[in-house]
């Protein structure tokens, strides 16, 4: 029997009834002691450790309920079974609701020690079951916490790994020789600045999630841009309109390379060199799982039949993960400047 072995302290004010019980649970494989009342249940429980309690309700001096409570209150308290008289179900409601695991009616017959060994057994087992399952959520939790704890020092190493590697470009730009090669290296570093964004990010909120919050990632992006463009507050902007949203961290990866390219082509040929202007960024939801990214500006407008400027390889880039993300990329001539839009619709 798995519960063979198992320690059983049966409480009961009558010396015979307790000295029948003991030998019947034994044969069935318990290791059983007796307490002829409350308080010497008690004081046996304080001396070692049972795996069940058998109570008697009518008990002279304490009774049952009173020794219930108590072993309720102790850090461990063990499994009881309680043990009433003849049509008491009221007895044994209440012994249920203030913690026994199940109940017996109270006989000298054969059938009530059958009937209370299978009902120890069968709490025995609920207890057994109910350790491994604690067991299991703890062991859980500490896997929980090693992984995220992995997870942060891997955003943290990732980020200063990226930080690395846009100084590097940047330096390399620096350095270059040719004016397209400069654009083509400080591109290349807003893109690897966007992507180290999420990562520092994730270790700033503790590194344990798997979500973005938008708002923040956007004001920090166009903070990161207007600082790379070198831009004048005062002549030339970049203002952020973020609704509260929160986005899986590969979503807002690709939403935050898709912002770069669009801030930076409106930053790059919106506006002559001596012009004041201001490029906006909006993020918002679009139902639970939709969102929209919006970026315009109020400059000298877009003509789709003329060539790309620059390299184009932005351009492609946009579109390919637009497509990637399985958003629309649309771009049009709005009553001041340029609209591009990235939007993703909710599934119906």
């Amino acid at each position: 029997m798995p519960n063979s072995g198992s320690r059983i302290l049966y409480v009961d004010d009558d010396p015979g009834l307790c000295r029948l019980a003991q030998r019947k649970l034994e044969r069935m494989g318990f290791v059983v002691e007796l307490a002829h009342g409350g308080e010497a249940a008690l004081e046996a429980i304080g001396d070692r450790p049972f795996d069940l309690v058998a109570l008697d309700h009518y008990m002279p001096g304490q009774d049952g309920a009173t020794t219930l409570a108590q072993l309720m209150e102790l850090p461990s308290p063990p499994a009881v079974v309680y043990v009433t008289g003849t049509q008491e179900t009221h007895v044994a409601v209440q012994a249920l609701k203030a913690g026994a695991a199940d109940y017996v009616v109270k006989s000298t017959s054969e059938d009530f020690f059958d009937l209370l060994g299978r009902t120890i057994n069968q709490a025995l087992d609920a207890r057994r079951l109910k350790a491994e399952k604690d067991r299991a959520e703890q062991h859980l939790r500490e896997t929980n916490a090693q992984l995220e704890a992995m997870l942060v020092e891997m955003n943290h190493r990732v980020a200063n790994s990226l930080q690395m590697i846009s100084s590097l470009v940047s330096l390399q730009a620096r350095r270059a020789s040719g004016e397209e090669a400069q654009t083509i290296l400080m591109d290349m570093r807003r893109r690897i600045d966007a992507v180290a964004r999420v990562h520092r990010q994730l270790y700033a909120d503790g590194g344990g999630g798997t979500r973005i919050c938008m708002a923040a990632y956007a004001h920090a992006l166009g903070r990161d841009l207007t600082d790379s463009f070198g831009l004048d507050a005062g002549r030339r902007r970049i203002r952020v309109l973020a609704e509260p949203m929160e986005l899986p961290t590969a979503t807002a990866i690709s939403l935050g390379i898709l912002a770069n390219e669009l801030v930076s082509n409106a930053c790059k040929y919106a506006y002559a060199d001596d012009a004041e202007g201001e490029v906006r960024v909006r993020f918002e939801p679009i139902g639970s799982d939709g969102y929209r990214l919006t970026v315009e500006d109020d400059g000298a407008g877009w003509d789709e039949n003329n060539a790309a400027r620059g390299t184009g390889i932005g351009s492609q880039m946009i579109r390919a993960i637009a497509e990637g993300l399985g958003a629309r990329f649309c771009r049009s001539n709005s009553a001041t400047g340029v609209r591009a839009i990235i939007e993703k619709l909710p599934p119906e």
